[in-house]
């Protein structure tokens, strides 16, 4: 896979167990109201998943579009990257 239209066609269940087998985990933010949003990639394929707790998670969305990154960009240190 990770092709977004089949991910999204994937029952609830099996996306988690396709992101928990094969997804790396990126980062975290906060979710409106309560728990936590955790960003997860596999391949070209990002998915966020929100957890209100760590037994209830729904997951938001599946995307290919880097701007969706917007939330998480200001958890990156580049300051040892960059150079004077």
């Amino acid at each position: 896979m990770p092709f977004l239209e089949d991910f999204n066609q994937l029952p609830p269940a099996a996306q988690l167990l396709y992101i928990w087998e094969h997804g790396y985990y990126l980062a975290a933010r906060p979710a409106e109201g309560t728990g936590l949003v955790k960003l997860y990639q596999t391949g070209a394929l990002f998915v966020e998943i929100h957890f209100k707790n760590p037994s209830d998670f729904e997951i938001l969305r599946a995307f290919h579009d880097p701007v969706h990154l917007q939330p998480y960009l200001d958890q990156i240190d580049l300051n040892g990257l960059l150079r004077p």
